[in-house]
């Protein structure tokens, strides 16, 4: 059974799925690829009953996926945002954010596929505005510096922080709730204190967001409402 192993100082051994579908193994950086394969032969009901179910979901998601047409409601920080589609004769899209809608002016051939990746740019060079502006501000209150913020659409987390200082964030957290959005920024930075998971972390972690819990349970239960398209 094919798996992506990812060691680190943790104790245990853990499975999991990405949101591809593909099988996550965690484990203790003493322990053997044969333990790990053992462990994951051990799951193997598990693993394959929550893989059945885990397609079905993604089948059902794709199904109710945006089709980036007039009327379709995206988000930004949260907020609500019709999208206005215009097709002219151009060979370049513009996309403007006026009050309250997301207005698309397209070439008149424009496809979903092409939507989708105008939309995804436009979200991405915001993200990278947004996320630079309040990494300053929220770094200047830990008393920590970042080197670079790079932008990303990593499948199995909203974030990360290199030991060279590099902050690495999904860009589809600028659609979620700010204060979710801040709290994904505040935990990248404390990792420039602490990196790792550790009770000092989330300790300076819930001096700066004191309701982190709260936006660790949005992300996990409404994390289907940032992969609308």
């Amino acid at each position: 059974m094919q798996y992506q192993l990812l060691r680190s100082k943790r104790k245990t051994i853990a499975i999991s799925f990405d949101r591809d579908g593909n099988l996550i193994v965690k484990a203790p950086l003493w322990v053997a690829k044969r333990e790990t394969d053992r462990f994951v032969e051990s799951k193997r009901d598990w693993i394959l009953s929550t893989s059945k179910r885990l397609q079905m979901a993604r089948e059902k998601e794709a199904a109710l996926r945006l089709q980036l047409e007039n009327g379709d409601e995206l988000y930004y920080l949260g907020e609500k945002r019709v999208l206005i589609v215009v097709r002219e004769d151009r060979s370049r899209t513009k996309i403007n954010d006026v009050c309250g809608r997301l207005v698309m002016t397209v070439p008149y051939e424009a496809d979903y596929a092409y939507k989708r990746e105008q939309l995804e740019k436009w979200y991405r060079k915001q993200a990278l505005c947004v996320f630079k502006e309040k990494a300053r501000e929220f770094a200047g209150t830990i008393g920590v510096s970042f080197q670079d913020i790079h932008i990303k659409d990593q499948k199995s987390r909203w974030g990360s922080c290199s030991s060279k200082g590099n902050l690495n964030f999904n860009w589809r957290i600028l659609m979620a709730p700010e204060p979710v959005c801040d709290y994904v920024i505040i935990h990248e930075l404390c990792h420039l204190v602490y990196m790792d998971h550790s009770a000092d972390f989330w300790h300076l972690v819930e001096q700066l967001c004191p309701s982190y819990r709260q936006y660790k349970k949005w992300l996990r239960d409404r994390a289907d409402l940032l992969y609308k398209f």
